[in-house]
């Protein structure tokens, strides 16, 4: 009874002292719980950045895929460009004036520009041309080139002719490279030559002999030289320009 007398005459003590065990108590759940919350502030954070990079990494290969232009728009966009490379050429047979027509066009390499065709425009069934001249097409220019090289290996599809006069032949089309994808997606004609300007691949035909075979890069990977569009790889083309540049 004293004792309790005494803490009855402690009101204050009393009041305080539970007000601290309270507080105490009340602290500790709350630090406990605040721990928690911020554990899965911290999980979820992890988790929405996650989301976050790969909705950036989405979002930046949408806006490339969206912004780079397909194969026909290249063609569009450079469509001044392609009237200048793709060539209409004749050629005599020695009896003949121009008893040969054909396809040719000019492409770039090391600095210079080329104009190239089937190597069967230059010879073919124990025939040899001779004095042929190129037109662009729309051009009222004829080019009288010097022949370089020439194959006719029609059977391994090793024919190709390499031509070179330096001026007015100031433009051409881009080789594809080495680790560039090499399908077959366009061919070009020579107006001239009543033949469509541009169409795919896979709607070449007879005629087209020395027309450029263009990847979706609108690269040269090729020249036709077959009824089936069989053609001749541009590689060919760069190994012999490299042997006669060297």
């Amino acid at each position: 009874m004293k004792y309790l007398k005494k803490l009855i005459k402690k009101p204050a003590y009393i009041l305080s002292s539970i007000f601290l065990i309270v507080l105490i108590i009340i602290s500790t759940v709350f630090f406990y719980e605040f721990r928690r919350a911020t554990n899965r502030i911290v999980y979820y954070g992890k988790e929405i950045n996650k989301i976050s990079d790969s909705l950036t990494v989405f979002d930046d290969s949408a806006r490339q895929q969206l912004s780079k232009p397909d194969g026909a728009e290249i063609l569009l966009n450079n469509m001044n460009r392609i009237l200048s490379v793709v060539y209409f050429g004749t050629a005599d047979d020695g009896a003949i004036e121009e008893a040969k027509y054909f396809t040719a066009f000019s492409i770039l390499y090391k600095d210079r520009f080329y104009i190239v065709t089937a190597g069967h425009c230059v010879e073919m069934d124990g025939i040899k041309y001779s004095n042929f001249k190129f037109r662009a097409n729309k051009s009222s220019i004829w080019v009288t080139p010097k022949l370089l090289d020439y194959k006719n290996d029609y059977k391994n599809n090793v024919d190709y002719a390499i031509f070179y006069s330096g001026s007015p032949v100031n433009t051409g089309l881009i080789p594809a490279s080495p680790g560039e994808d090499m399908a077959p997606q366009y061919v070009l004609g020579s107006l001239e030559g009543n033949l469509n300007l541009i169409k795919r691949y896979s709607d070449a035909k007879e005629g087209e002999s020395g027309s450029p075979v263009l990847n979706e890069n609108c690269h040269v990977v090729g020249i036709i030289i077959k009824n089936d569009s069989a053609y001749t790889p541009i590689k060919v083309v760069l190994d012999a320009l490299a042997n006669l540049t060297e």
